[in-house]
């Protein structure tokens, strides 16, 4: 097994890895502050909506294939 040393270069590197994750983290969180909560409520909404229809849509067409298929 391979131990990887929590010192040097790699340290550094992991160090900016978070930094990073942690920048794209904050903007992310600055763009949806600038949305209204309606706003995202209606697009979780419809984002659910969605899914609910396909989710629909697949049951009947599997309906519809197990008729044709069984008689």
């Amino acid at each position: 097994m391979v131990l990887k040393v929590w010192s040097g270069p790699f340290h550094r590197q992991r160090h900016t890895i978070l930094l990073k994750h942690l920048l794209t983290l904050k903007n992310c969180m600055q763009q949806e502050s600038k949305h209204s909560l309606k706003e995202i409520r209606s697009a979780s909404n419809r984002r659910l909506g969605f899914i609910l229809l396909s989710v629909a849509v697949i049951f009947f067409i599997g309906i519809l294939v197990k008729r044709s298929v069984l008689g």
